[in-house]
């Protein structure tokens, strides 16, 4: 790989650049030079440059995932390490934060090691979350420091909410030591069992009310401020009511950050034709109303919400096909998370550098350098760790070109905008769109117009 990329849009939000009309100079995985009228002398050329009044190619760092589930171990037959990783790859992810709750979960020191290790094959970075609680049961803490030395990124029990508010807030307080985040699944499950009229696990229960966010984000919010240090995150945050408590303690001075996903940004019910099965639109938390959604995009705009994560959920075809208030909550988001929020998200048009922001540096803030994230950056010399993306491409959702082994969405058929046209990690090929991205040949000053 040794070309010019002529014409592209460059954003480095870590380094406050924002530029049009770059041309981009790639050897051997390597950012050579970026500046405006590239003499080619003999290197191919890739002709990017928009006609007047289009939206120009993007080249950004790679994006990073706080959330995502790979199923490995325990649930190959829905995702694994190599099909998820390609999956984000596709979708520009570059780095991700796989939770714990596998089979069996990530809650040892061993079993983060084991995690670690079986990372190392995946073709992008993926970092390793670990249980908060013991089986996440939520009753007895994980031994946090020793799974941070091998190598744990942060601490989630993801999928569940079982831990009293004082276990809580010594975990936030032990975490703190450590440089750790808590990630929080903010649903209290008592309040999910009352109103499902239920006594057991709430994980699949239909019902899952405002009220049982709100309830969890408030002791959650309650639990920091008790440890009186800290680092809390709030996962998949899906409603207003959320959002105003998330505005109000981020003003007061509390160390709390929050995502929010692509479905939750773009979709909302009643759907305007309902999938099937119906079971594609059961999430955890549920799509809300219009209202919640528009409160969600502006807090995204605004920085209250401080990132997007994918909540990439796989699901085997059987788990999504049963009766609604049996299936399998979750979708898959990696591949489609760029082009909900642009097409159906509000974060298209000028929008863009923020969605940006939100991809790359709110997530390496939230996680924080001592977690392991790589800052995401466009270093000139360096093996880059970039995405290349058309925000104006159009496509359709079809599961043949999926790469995760799921294709649990309801947006399957549906037509999108904003595609990923090549992803590099370390210098490494690991995402190319042939069709849309021809590459040069070898030698010669050929221009190759896209």
């Amino acid at each position: 790989m040794n070309c010019i990329l002529r014409g592209v849009r460059v954003i480095d939000p870590l380094a406050r650049r924002d530029a049009e009309g770059q041309d981009v100079w790639l050897s051997e995985g390597r950012i050579i030079a970026i500046y405006k009228h590239m003499g080619e002398g003999n290197l191919p050329v890739i002709d990017l440059t928009p006609p007047a009044g289009r939206t120009p190619v993007i080249l950004c760092p790679g994006f990073i995932d706080l959330h995502t589930h790979l199923r490995e171990p325990g649930d190959e037959g829905a995702e694994t390490l190599h099909s998820g990783s390609q999956a984000a790859a596709a979708g520009g992810f570059t780095q991700v934060l796989a939770m714990a709750n596998t089979v069996p979960p990530i809650d040892t020191p061993e079993r983060v090691k084991e995690a670690t290790f079986r990372a190392v094959a995946a073709s992008v970075q993926v970092l390793t979350g670990c249980a908060l609680t013991k089986s996440l049961q939520g009753e007895e803490l994980v031994e946090m420091e020793a799974c941070a030395a091998a190598g744990a990124a942060a601490f989630s029990d993801d999928g569940r909410n079982a831990f009293s508010p004082r276990l809580l807030s010594e975990a936030i307080g032990c975490a703190a030591t450590i440089g750790r985040p808590v990630l929080i699944h903010p649903e209290d499950e008592e309040t999910l069992a009352q109103v499902n009229n239920v006594q057991g696990p709430v994980q699949r229960c239909p019902l899952r009310p405002v009220e049982a966010e709100t309830r969890a984000v408030d002791f959650a919010l309650r639990a920091l401020a008790h440890a009186g240090k800290g680092h809390v995150h709030l996962q998949h945050v899906s409603a207003a009511a959320s959002v105003e408590m998330l505005r109000r303690a981020k003003e007061g001075g509390a160390n709390v950050t929050a995502e929010a996903t692509p479905h939750h940004l773009g979709m909302w019910l009643p759907f305007a034709n309902e999938p099937h099965p119906p079971g594609l639109l059961k999430v955890n938390p549920p799509l809300r109303t219009d209202r919640d959604r528009e409160a969600l995009v502006q807090a995204l705009r605004d920085g209250v919400i401080d990132a997007v994560a994918t909540d990439h959920a796989p699901h085997r075809v059987e788990e999504k096909a049963l009766p609604f208030d049996r299936a399998a909550p979750g979708m898959i988001g990696l591949e489609l998370a760029l082009a909900i929020c642009i097409t159906l998200g509000g974060m298209g048009g000028d929008w863009i550098p923020t969605l940006v922001d939100r991809l790359t540096i709110g997530p390496f803030r939230v996680l924080g350098p001592s977690s392991g994230v790589r800052e995401p950056r466009l270093r000139i010399g360096e093996a880059a760790t970039c995405v290349l993306f058309d925000p104006a491409a159009e496509w359709t959702v079809e599961p043949a070109h999926l790469r995760s082994a799921s294709q649990n969405t309801p947006l399957l058929g549906a037509r999108l905008q904003g595609r990923v046209l090549m992803t590099l990690v370390d210098g490494a090929l690991v995402h190319h769109d042939r069709q849309r991205l021809p590459w040069p040949a070898p030698t010669g000053a050929e221009t190759v117009r896209a």
